[in-house]
């Protein structure tokens, strides 16, 4: 007699009617025609079958093998203690800030994961290496003697030494005490941008970004005033416009804001604390208010982002990891400095490029035709390479223009290559064309190494950037710089034709 009744057996699924299957047994209970005599009887016979096959498992008579038994959940629970010591190797250490959404946020982080998980003998013969600090600090960078000759690390350093005397800061030999030279009464911007296009040592990186963001006056004495001005005003733009974002013709932009910001850098702890999180929400919601133009366009949201690390690293010990840094720690009133001046620095910044954002694009669809007119002049082979395989450049450059480049590089390369771009005239509008055109040539032979569609569209979007810093950044920049200098302004030399220059 079987143990289970027809109508209730465990683990039975019962069938789902659709058009392509009709149900076996019409509703008044006569059996529908079947073209196959055996498809009646088989469910039930199989049935049969595998209660047979398994009938020793309900028997208590079994004798249980109790040292088996044991081995066998010993072995489980070693596989588990490996398996976690091996999700601790390849995951990023997290901030000491509680998490409301911990889980969904750790399969976010693995889920863009780009290298590859270390073999169990990889890891017994080779140390964890730790992450790579998400700020640049090009003092350390500069005075290299393996990356830099005698000459040009003469030059940075009395670079830096001008850039501490412009803004007042203190020298380096003088420690904590160290005198600090007084600026100038009005700073020369054309000088401030010559000696930063080459990088800004992490100290000075904070005031030299809003200066060249035009947030901060050049003249010293109205310095102080402006600020505190700017940084009251964005706090009005909050109290009287940030309780709206529930109403009804406010409520989808903000959704899509609290939909992207945890998708932000889901592999840096500082951006999945609930307090930055909360700080984002704000700043991109005000901008969007402000620009009903262009409103919130996904995307934004990763621009406000090297602004926040290095207005925040103002306030946090030079030893300790900005990625890391618990932002509850700080005072509440330099949590709403940070807050400001990212949000009016950003809001600079997407004035500059705001066709970018405005509907259907204009401006990255424009620069996105002068990337590929550009690549047919300076590389002809990869040009051609791309269109042989039918890789369209608004697949993979709609990105870059979009996001300026910032899923391509890690944040702290990012962090360096709009210090020439905040000194370059134009960086994030026009510069930033021929910059894209560099970096597609940086990797010419690699992708024209891909035979097919597939391999090249994976490699454009996982290009090895992992480790790059100054020295790649500095390269790049040079060969976007030449580029400038002979294709800017020359419309006609961009459009016409196919010949050779």
């Amino acid at each position: 007699m079987s143990r289970w009744s027809s109508s209730s057996t465990p683990g039975s699924v019962r069938p789902v009617y659709g058009a392509q299957y009709p149900p076996l047994k019409s509703l008044s209970g006569s059996p529908v025609k079947q073209k196959d005599s055996n498809l009646s009887k088989s469910p039930p016979n199989k049935f049969a079958d595998y209660e047979n096959s398994v009938s020793d498992a309900w028997d208590s008579r079994v004798v249980l093998d109790q040292s088996a038994a044991c081995a066998s959940a010993a072995r489980v629970l070693a596989a588990h203690a490996a398996a976690a010591a091996r999700d601790d190797a390849i995951m990023p250490p997290v901030s000491t800030a509680p998490t409301k959404n911990s889980r969904v946020q750790a399969m976010q982080r693995l889920a863009i994961q780009k290298e590859p998980l270390p073999s169990a003998s990889a890891q017994s013969q080779s140390p964890v290496i730790a992450p790579s600090p998400i700020y640049p600090r090009l003092p350390e960078i500069s005075t290299d003697d393996k990356m830099h000759p005698d000459k040009g690390k003469d030059k940075d350093v009395a670079r830096f030494d001008r850039l501490r005397k412009v803004l007042g800061a203190r020298k380096n030999s003088g420690g904590a005490n160290g005198r600090a030279d007084s600026p100038p009464a009005e700073i020369d911007m054309e000088k401030l941008r010559e000696d930063c296009w080459m990088g800004i040592p992490h100290k000075l990186r904070p005031t030299a970004w809003r200066l060249l963001s035009g947030y901060l006056p050049p003249n010293v004495i109205r310095r102080e005033v402006t600020l505190q001005r700017k940084r009251e005003e964005y706090w009005h733009y909050v109290e009287q416009y940030f309780h709206t974002r529930f109403d009804d013709h406010h409520n989808d932009t903000f959704r899509q804001i609290h939909i992207d910001i945890p998708r932000m850098c889901p592999l840096i702890p500082l951006f999945q604390q609930k307090l930055v999180q909360e700080m984002f929400e704000r700043i991109l919601y005000i901008w969007a208010i402000r620009h009903p133009a262009s409103g919130y366009v996904q995307g934004i949201n990763d621009l406000v982002t090297p602004f926040f690390v290095v207005f925040l690293s103002e306030f946090i010990p030079q030893h300790v990891e900005v990625g890391t840094f618990d932002v509850s720690q700080l005072p509440r009133e330099q949590i709403e400095l940070v807050e400001a001046d990212s949000f009016w620095c950003v809001s600079s910044l997407l004035d500059s490029i705001q066709d970018n954002y405005t509907f259907a694009q204009p401006g990255i669809q424009r620069k996105v035709l002068q990337l590929k007119h550009l690549m047919s002049r300076v590389d002809r082979p990869l040009h051609r390479h791309l269109e042989g395989n039918q890789v369209e450049y608004l697949q993979f450059a709609f990105r870059w223009m979009n996001n300026l480049l910032m899923r391509e590089i890690p944040l702290r390369a990012t962090i360096r290559l709009w210090d020439t771009y905040l000194a370059e005239r134009n960086g994030f509008s026009q510069f930033h064309s021929y910059v894209c055109a560099a970096f597609l040539r940086a990797w010419s032979k690699q992708l024209q190494a891909e035979r097919d569609f597939q391999g090249i569209m994976i490699l454009l979007q996982n290009l090895p950037t992992q480790s790059w810093g100054d020295r790649e950044i500095c390269e790049l920049t040079a060969d976007a710089y030449s580029l400038q200098a002979v294709f800017d302004g020359a419309a006609r030399h961009l459009t016409s034709g196919q010949s050779s220059p």
